[in-house]
């Protein structure tokens, strides 16, 4: 609104004022040179514009030849008038929609109604109203005690296996955990002759890991390995 106030607008008086356009005619009505004020109020297409707000105005109160006298009211005098709060909140899209419609119809040669620039400002309005508002924030219950996490066991025997080598050492030694439904442990540990390749040393401590776990009656087991290329063996040899 500020551009309009100070006649920063580039309609077509103001373009040839400064040598950029050969016609001062209002583009759209084709009867009167475009001023600011005329191109937001006293166009036919303005005052059409206009009128479908539910401004409360007297005859012939608007629009005025000045552009400050149609902006005091505007932003002042429709105040002590009891104007609506949503009537008061589409007045600056109004404005702006209009000079967009203005726009389409010299730059595209697209014509736009007034019902549509009224629609249009409504809308944006409306938008921007709820924009704005910040939901509440939830309260917060500081008597509410925070539930700890409840210890859930697995649904069958659990085990992990890992072995131990050094590429110095003549002897390597693997073991196991198992983890039980009912949350308790059994480690298990051995030790065996050195092998070559550490690989070949976690496959000998799962070997031995699961027949001991058969001895004891265990035949539905899950295992867990640190050793990815184990895993990978496992899972081809099994597709």
């Amino acid at each position: 609104m500020w551009h309009s106030l100070t006649n920063c607008v580039s309609v077509c008086s103001q373009l040839a004022d400064r040598h950029c356009h050969p016609n001062r005619t209002c583009p759209r009505c084709g009867q009167h040179e475009e001023t600011v004020n005329h191109m937001l109020f006293e166009c036919p297409f303005a005052t059409q514009t206009w009128s479908l707000e539910t401004l409360p105005i007297e005859p012939r109160e608007l629009p005025r030849p000045s552009i400050f006298d149609n902006f005091d009211y505007l932003l002042h005098r429709i105040h002590k008038r009891n104007g609506t709060e949503e009537c008061l909140a589409r007045i600056p899209w109004i404005l702006w929609f209009l000079w967009k419609a203005r726009n389409e119809k010299v730059f595209n040669n697209k014509d736009i109604s007034p019902l549509e620039v009224f629609q249009s400002a409504a809308s944006e309005a409306a938008s921007w109203r709820v924009a704005q508002i910040i939901p509440e924030a939830p309260e917060v219950n500081d008597n509410l005690s925070v539930l700890e996490p409840q210890y859930r066991p697995p649904q069958r025997h659990f085990f992990r296996v890992d072995a131990s080598w050094k590429e110095d050492d003549a002897r390597y030694g693997g073991g196991f955990v198992m983890e039980n439904e009912d949350g308790s442990t059994l480690f298990g540990s051995f030790p065996s002759n050195r092998v070559l390749p550490p690989l070949h040393a976690e496959f000998g401590t799962l070997l031995w890991a699961m027949k001991s776990l058969l001895t004891l009656g265990h035949v539905s087991m899950a295992f867990e390995s640190d050793r990815m290329q184990l895993v990978r063996l496992i899972e081809e040899e099994e597709e």
